[in-house]
């Protein structure tokens, strides 16, 4: 069986994740992991046995996929240098609004290089963006809402690693809860630099796009370890007509689900490639069927 060979990006929680995924999948080959040139000197336990470059050049190996595990206001950037290199490309891009703006530059340069990029597709977007238009399908007129956090709150991976990004902040978590149906609002724990800006990074966080909509507490903690957590959910809901109300609730570990979903992803790029279907795509727009494991049609179907 041909295994599909993947490159990890980037190696927070969401890179380890997937590698711990790779690993444990019979389908699957890790080729190696991109790392910083500042954290090249850094010994890291989970990293033994495993390539470590920080330049993907530098691996002598058949790459089938790269999974770009970085923060998505760099998934942009470094999904265009990969597929400039001929580097097939997975990303769990969460700007919503911005999808279809990033879809299009990227769908044209994928197929200049004939390459193939499945973009946005993590937990949300991607699996959920699934469930929501399954859920159009089975009542065509309706209105369905998405809630993430439930009342204990969830980990936003995204707004997390914006805030941990800033100058002054030490460490932070954020946070997202319910606040009604389809509206959220967002909690900041954050500890903080000897000589930081408050103010300042206040201001950056309040009027940041990712905040802005929704109302936001920031709490400056010594220690973010007693907020800290990895999980999150999402309550899906679609009212429809004739008795055709729907309801997904689906909970977990934020990285680990994304994780699961990225690589899943890689096979369907690689499959995409090898038809010649060279483009950008959402989560939603590849056959189903390619994102499972399995060589045979029969082996794919076992859970039909």
């Amino acid at each position: 069986m041909q295994k599909v060979s993947v490159v990890i990006v980037g190696f927070g929680n969401i890179g380890r994740a997937v590698k711990r995924v790779v690993e444990a999948s019979t389908d699957m080959v890790l080729a190696g992991v991109v790392r910083r040139p500042i954290t090249m000197n850094i010994k890291d336990p989970e990293l033994s046995n495993t390539h470590v470059v920080c330049d993907i050049r530098q691996l002598n190996a058949k790459v089938d996929a790269v999974l770009l595990c970085v923060p998505t206001r760099e998934v942009e950037e470094l999904s265009k240098f990969y597929r400039e290199l001929g580097y097939n490309t997975v990303d769990s891009y969460d700007e919503h609004p911005n999808i279809l703006a990033y879809r299009k530059q990227a769908d044209i340069q994928a197929k200049a290089t004939k390459t193939v990029s499945i973009i946005a597709s993590g937990w949300d977007p991607g699996t959920d963006s699934a469930l929501r238009m399954l859920m159009q399908v089975v009542a065509i007129s309706g209105r369905t809402t998405t809630t993430f956090g439930g009342k204990q709150g969830g980990r936003s991976m995204g707004h997390t690693a914006l805030v941990r990004g800033l100058e002054g902040v030490k460490d932070a978590v954020a946070l997202t809860l319910a606040n009604g149906r389809g509206k959220h609002k967002r909690l900041v724990y954050i500890s903080l630099e000897k000589g930081a800006d408050y103010k300042a990074i206040e201001n950056t966080i309040l009027t940041d796009p990712y905040f802005e909509n929704d109302p936001t507490e920031i709490k400056v903690v010594d220690d973010i370890t007693p907020f800290n957590t990895l999980h999150h959910e999402a309550d899906i809901e679609r009212t429809g007509t004739e008795g055709t109300n729907q309801r997904y609730l689906l909970s977990g570990i934020n990285p680990e689900m994304t994780a699961h979903i990225m690589t899943s992803c890689a096979r369907a790029a690689l499959k995409a490639a090898q038809q010649g279907a060279y483009g950008a795509y959402t989560f939603v727009e590849r056959p189903l069927i390619d994102y499972a494991p399995g060589e045979t049609l029969e082996e794919k179907l076992t859970s039909y």
